[in-house]
């Protein structure tokens, strides 16, 4: 059962992220080409986020009462491919914040309720290490998919239909192979009468709440940096292929710290894998402030396995440790939420700093941010840390502690 369940897994994040390969760099410059300005862009990218905040935590809780994963997975993997066929058919603002609104409530609360699934599946293999292995195979499919843009110089999969129907293709096989996963319908009784009120509780315990504030801001700083990085690479003059190779840098750097941080956090503790990430963030920001140049703007993806690797395959392993059991695709939801309302709060405040001011500005702003995330951290730190470092004594001593 867990291979099939490897396979299905691994499968959804492979094509799920080859399809995010071309979205990722090249929508921003889409939307560009189609005569939006730097501000509607980042509107247009913060209602595709905006709603995957609030579908992340409505589809968990539904998903969580009915106690299925994969019909939830499938049915909005399968509207957001239909939609993406629509997209090379736009040029008007509000068509493109419509359509975006469709397509974030779908691709991003399919996210939530699949890590929902690792959990259930995995919990005894060691949650952050079992995610890590799984979620590279997404890497994997995002680094081929740059490779061959990269390789392939004007390739005509860049042209805007053939792109968006490669990205439909690729999130609905995406969607059938989530298919093969198996389910485990625990607790299926008591979920069915999980209440809106006992989600929301979440949010007034002390730990869940800091961490999803500090989530928030990390989230809005660094994936608003990645997202303005094709755009920041063609202010300084990159060509496309360029653009592309900064993209497969980051990815090459991601796969084996997703792996290893995971696994990591399974020994010494999610607190302390995390701690990594948040220095390392104001400091990659820092350099993207400073640089005015390609090549060093390049050799800033490097650091990227030691900010998004560990942000993604520790952070809902921090929340999955903290959360009930019929709670856990509430759980990942709150954090998906988190993560989808960074990125649609901030896109609007980049694209109009980047209007007033230029980009650079903009990775100040970001560099800002950062270091507000990184204090709510290590507050949070102080007691999470020594928590998580008896816990591990207490198993080590098989409970004598």
């Amino acid at each position: 059962m867990l291979l099939r369940a490897r396979v299905s897994i691994a499968g959804y994040y492979f094509l799920l992220f080859a399809a995010v390969a071309f979205t990722h760099p090249f929508f921003p410059v889409f939307l560009r080409e189609r005569g939006f300005s730097y501000g509607q862009v980042g509107a247009v990218l913060s209602v595709f986020s905006l709603t995957g905040a609030v579908a992340s935590i409505l589809l968990g809780w539904r998903s969580d009462q009915a106690r299925r994963r994969r019909r939830y997975i499938t049915g909005t993997m399968l509207v957001g491919a239909a939609g993406y066929l629509l997209f090379p058919y736009v040029y008007s603002f509000g068509v493109a914040l419509l359509l975006a609104a469709v397509l974030g409530g779908c691709i991003m609360s399919s996210q939530s309720v699949m890590m929902a699934l690792v959990v259930d599946l995995f919990r005894h293999r060691g949650t952050g290490g079992s995610f890590g292995q799984l979620r590279v195979f997404g890497t994997i499919g995002y680094l081929l998919i740059l490779l061959m843009l990269v390789l392939w110089q004007n390739s005509p999969l860049l042209e805007p239909s053939r792109m968006f129907s490669s990205v439909a293709l690729l999130l609905a096989l995406s969607a059938l192979v989530v298919l093969l996963a198996p389910e485990n319908p625990e607790e299926a009784e008591e979920s069915a009468r999980l209440s809106a009120t006992e989600v929301l509780y979440l949010l007034r315990r002390r730990d869940i709440a800091l961490y999803i504030v500090a989530h928030f801001c990390f989230v809005g700083a660094l994936m608003t940096a990645t997202a303005n990085l094709s755009l920041y690479l063609q202010w300084m003059g990159a060509s496309k292929p360029f653009i592309s190779l900064a993209y497969m840098t980051s990815a090459l750097f991601e796969m084996p710290f997703m792996v290893l941080m995971g696994r990591l956090s399974d020994r010494i503790g999610r607190t302390r894998v995390l701690a990594i990430a948040f220095i390392s963030l104001p400091v990659r920001l820092l350099l993207l402030t400073v640089f005015r140049a390609p090549v060093p703007v390049l050799l800033t993806q490097t650091m990227h396995g030691l900010t998004f690797s560990i942000i993604t395959a520790v952070s809902m392993a921090f929340i999955a440790d903290r959360v009930e059991p019929r709670l856990r695709a509430s759980g990942q939801g709150l954090l998906m939420a988190a993560a989808s309302l960074a990125s649609a709060t901030m896109p609007i405040v980049a694209g109009l700093i980047a209007d007033a001011w230029g980009l650079p500005a903009l990775y100040g702003t970001l560099l800002t941010l950062s270091l507000v995330g990184a204090s709510v951290f290590f507050t949070l730190a102080r007691h999470t840390a020594p928590a998580e470092a008896s816990a591990r004594v207490i198993v080590q001593t098989g409970g004598q502690a």
